[in-house]
């Protein structure tokens, strides 16, 4: 049995056993009940907003049958209206957990496998580097273990974000490029690998990638707001940071890596589908999705994916971080860019998850966001009469 749904079976069982005493032993219960998680998340939320010292907050937290939606701060420097469901954002990197989806779902489909090499989908005549013989594979963009560069070296400075490089400027640049580890052995963070390997889907699957995108998941979860090529209307719905806003134009250079658009709704019904309720079922597939490929023992070097805590594992862009500290083992990414910082974090075991999304100001701290979030899943996970020793037992198994 699913221990969210022993927890709730135990708490109406004490419930009814309370029932059936002398109405004078009620006055001393043993246990709190417990809490909404809307109060709960209210509280997280002013602690949040406070200690990230941003300009404008919105977050999303489901707690198995409850979806609580909170913000906090303004929609753009000055505006007296607080962030709304719909309010345009940046996902920034968080993109790439919907680029390594469409390689789950295209893989599924037979129309690629991950151990593909990433040659196979190059343009005509184009090269990529290898290491001793060794190719980078599709498996290796997805999982940050490419040796690729973070970046694509040159670009003019102080650019619009998610602009560039192109897709064929980025495949000029690797004809001459050459890596410095076989893929496979060691872990860095690389934005262009996520370029690459949206580009090698679309070209596997014979359409433009925004159309892949639309087909395979946003059309299916109603993520109507989801997109790279905001209208003159959600451009005007777009939350604006004090610090780094970049302006609403089309992010199509960065289809794998960074430039989706969306809202905090939109990012809601993406996440439902990691978490079980008595309406929506854990898909299928997401055992799949956050399936974890490389333990940190088994890489020489990691690099960059340290940001919220220490990475025990990397998984199809996915981070997993183990238990420490009272808290549960987490499963998580961050993001950031054009102004705003976003992390969604879950505990899929006790269908417990969270997205947010802050813009940023002069004084904005990414830490105290991720470690607001960590401990909001915690407290959630614990929230259920009687269920604290219940639930340390069981995360010590």
């Amino acid at each position: 049995m699913d221990i969210r749904t022993l927890n709730a079976l135990l708490h109406r069982l004490l419930a009814l056993a309370a029932a059936a005493l002398p109405f004078c032993s009620l006055a001393a219960p043993s246990a709190t009940d417990p809490l909404l998680a809307s109060q709960i998340v209210d509280r997280y939320a002013d602690n949040i907003f406070y200690n990230a010292k941003a300009t404008g907050m919105a977050i999303v937290a489901i707690d198995a049958n409850q979806r609580v939606f909170a913000s906090r701060g303004a929609v753009r420097p000055g505006s007296a209206v607080r962030p709304q469901k719909d309010s345009l954002i940046r996902i920034a990197s968080l993109t790439k957990l919907m680029t390594s989806q469409l390689l789950v779902k295209l893989s599924e489909q037979g129309v690629v496998r991950l151990d593909d090499p990433l040659s196979k989908y190059a343009p005509a005549g184009r090269h990529v580097p290898s290491y001793a013989g060794q190719t980078i594979r599709l498996i290796n963009l997805a999982t940050h273990t490419s040796s690729l560069p973070r970046e694509q070296p040159g670009g003019k400075p102080h650019r619009p974000v998610f602009v560039w490089p192109t897709a064929s400027q980025r495949w000029q640049w690797l004809d001459s490029a050459r890596i410095g580890a076989a893929p496979g052995t060691q872990a860095g963070y690389s934005n262009l690998a996520y370029d690459l390997l949206g580009d090698a889907l679309a070209r596997a699957a014979g359409v433009a990638y925004p159309e892949l995108l639309k087909r395979e998941i946003t059309r299916p979860l109603g993520m109507k707001d989801t997109t790279f090529t905001p209208s003159p209307e959600q451009c005007r719905r777009l939350m604006v940071a004090e610090k780094g806003p970049s302006p609403c134009v089309s992010t199509l250079a960065a289809i794998g890596s960074g430039g989706v658009y969306s809202t905090p709704d939109d990012m809601a019904r993406w996440m439902q589908q990691f978490l079980s309720s008595d309406v929506h079922a854990r898909s299928a597939q997401a055992d799949r999705l956050q399936t974890m490929v490389y333990q940190r023992a088994q890489l020489t070097k990691v690099n960059g994916m340290d940001v919220p805590g220490k990475a025990s594992a990397l998984g199809l862009g996915w981070v997993y971080m183990a238990p420490q500290d009272g808290r549960p083992g987490i499963i998580q990414k961050t993001g950031g860019g054009g102004g705003f910082i976003t992390y969604m974090a879950m505990v899929p075991r006790y269908s417990v998850g969270v997205f947010v999304v802050v813009t940023r100001s002069p004084h904005s701290r990414f830490t105290p966001m991720s470690d607001g979030v960590n401990n909001l899943l915690t407290e959630l996970i614990g929230n259920t009469s009687d269920s604290a020793q219940l639930a340390a037992s069981i995360m010590s198994e």
